[in-house]
């Protein structure tokens, strides 16, 4: 007995009712393009009550009853289809087609295959095989709009531009219109307008200009922003646009915007509402519903996080430059005080000398020393006081005050080395290079830039040894090298060194106070130079200051 392959035994007509019953929309077209088969699904899917409908409708009768979209939201033309590219001989993968329905809500989506049925080489028919993917589509667009709005939110400085960037972005895949306000001051302010076509755009913020929203109207953002609850509107009937409105006037331009359904979800941050935004679907006919709301107000509260990291960034810039500019008015008002005791101090002096032989050469040589003590110690006060100030002006964006003259390279280094060498008998700083090197810039400026480094080539050689300070010149630069034989820098900071309140990673017990290797870099920069770094961990650094010979 022989067995027969296993296969379709039922008729023709069973078949074709199988076809008709199938649960993905079918259609046939003949080399013309005339539509000769539609199974009930396709029939529903533009609209038909029966496929017999459908086919007896004329092609162009048909197409206009729809509108195509690509996967963008597109205008999809009909000669782009699968089936009409099979028609003319292309080969066609499957394509995502959106179909929006004239006076309908909404897009359906679906995968669309054409296979053709060849005779004799040429094309006699094209199967048309429609696969539902709305609900997949719709998911997709989500994850995307999710994705790409984390990586514009996160580019927060100026929330202004970055909400407006994100209403762009959901324009027009899940919305026609995108409106974002934010409350400043206790006011509602309108920041971001966003609609594909920019006349439309204009028109929202022309509406806005002439018709102010009013207040104490009830519902719409003002009503989200007082209770922090979202509000879905899937329809939106004529009568709430006259109830809106303000006049007539004001209606005839709220019916000119053509919206058909709006969500408006509140931006909520720490426990805060900062504002609202408000998608509205027009004549794309996107239409929100229930099932909507927790990715709409996901999508606000990241919002809102931008706006509310945007506020704090700012705040905090705010707070220092206020403080800032006082250190700078303390720095100056400190100066005359100080001024005031150094005075004292050198007349003070000045008189011990005028003193003769009447006081006791104990009681002179022991007052001396005091003077020269609190005279010392004034100078390195009033150099402190000199680096807060710049130290304020620089972090404030504002260059220093410059006071530019010749003066000896090698003489100022001799006295910066000479001031470390009495407070510190346990390291020997020296002075390397030629007897005289002349230089036009801001010796004080200079001064207290190399000041610190020694003071920094001190503090990181904790075991005493060797600094030298090494004077060098060419034809149209002057140099001073800082060398040490201390702790160093470890090689992965070297560049970072310079970075406003970097502290090595090596150092982290040493604590600082001063210009810092940030401001020093910023001075010699504004004279003309640079500052640059070399270090061996565990050998120690060499820190070159470089500067033109005559200012730029």
């Amino acid at each position: 007995m022989t067995s027969e392959p296993a296969g379709w035994r039922g008729s023709a007509e069973e078949l074709e009712e199988v076809l008709r019953l199938a649960a993905d929309p079918i259609t046939v077209q003949d080399s013309t393009g005339r539509m000769v088969y539609a199974n009930q699904a396709a029939a529903r899917l533009v609209g038909f009550a029966t496929p017999d409908e459908m086919l007896a409708t004329p092609i162009d009768e048909l197409i206009a009853r729809y509108t195509l979209i690509d996967e963008e939201g597109r205008s999809l033309p009909a000669d782009s289809l699968p089936g009409r590219r099979v028609l003319r001989g292309e080969a066609e993968p499957a394509a995502i087609v959106g179909f929006r329905l004239s006076g309908e809500p909404g897009t359906r989506w679906a995968i669309v295959q054409a296979t053709p049925v060849l005779e004799a080489g040429a094309v006699r028919y094209v199967i048309n095989a429609f696969q539902d993917v709305t609900s997949l589509k719709h998911t997709d667009d989500r994850l995307r709009i999710l994705a790409d709005a984390g990586a514009i939110l996160a580019d927060s400085i100026d929330y202004q531009a970055t909400l407006q960037a994100l209403a762009e972005l959901v324009v027009p895949l899940l919305a026609d219109w995108c409106v974002v306000d934010v409350v400043e001051a206790s006011q509602v302010r309108r920041i971001a307008v966003a609609h594909p076509n920019p006349s439309k755009r204009a028109m929202v913020e022309d509406l806005q200009r002439r018709f102010p929203t009013d207040p104490d109207a009830p519902g719409g953002v003002r009503e989200v922003i007082e209770t922090g609850t979202s509000r879905i509107i899937a329809s939106i009937p004529d009568e709430m646009l006259e109830a809106a409105a303000q006049d007539a006037e004001h209606l005839e331009l709220l019916r000119g915007l053509g919206l058909k359904s709006a969500a408006v979800v509140p931006l909520i941050a720490r426990g805060q509402v900062l504002g609202a935004m408000t998608l509205a679907g027009a004549e794309s006919g996107h239409v929100y519903r229930e099932e909507d709301r927790a990715f709409l107000e996901d999508l606000g509260r990241r919002a809102a996080i931008a706006v509310d990291n945007a506020r704090l960034l700012h705040e905090a810039k705010e707070a220092i430059r206020l403080r800032d500019d006082f250190l700078a008015m303390a720095s100056h008002d400190m100066r005359t005080p100080l001024q005031a005791i150094l005075s004292n101090v050198q007349l003070a002096t000045r008189r011990l000398d005028g003193a003769g032989a009447d006081a006791p050469a104990e009681r002179r040589d022991a007052l001396r020393e005091n003077l020269d003590r609190a005279e010392q110690t004034t100078n390195r006060l009033s150099a402190l006081v000199g680096d807060l100030l710049d130290v304020a002006m620089l972090r404030s964006g504002r260059d220093i005050g410059l006071e530019m003259g010749q003066f000896d390279l090698v003489e100022a280094a001799t006295r910066i080395a000479d001031a470390h060498q009495s407070i510190a008998p346990g390291h020997r700083i020296t002075v390397d290079g030629p007897a005289a090197v002349s230089v036009n810039s801001d010796r004080v400026r200079f001064e207290r830039v190399l000041d610190n480094l020694v003071a920094n080539a001190v503090k990181y050689s904790p075991s005493g040894g060797e600094i030298v300070l090494e004077v060098a010149e060419d034809d149209s630069s002057v140099s001073v090298a800082v060398r040490d034989h201390g702790i160093g820098i470890p090689a992965a900071e070297l560049t970072a060194v310079f970075e406003p309140y970097h502290r090595g990673s090596n150092v982290s017990t040493m604590r600082g106070i001063g210009l810092g290797l940030s401001g020093a870099r910023a001075v010699i920069r504004q004279l003309g130079g640079e500052l640059t770094a070399t270090s061996t961990e565990g050998a120690g650094s060499t820190f070159l200051v470089r500067l033109p010979r005559e200012p730029r």
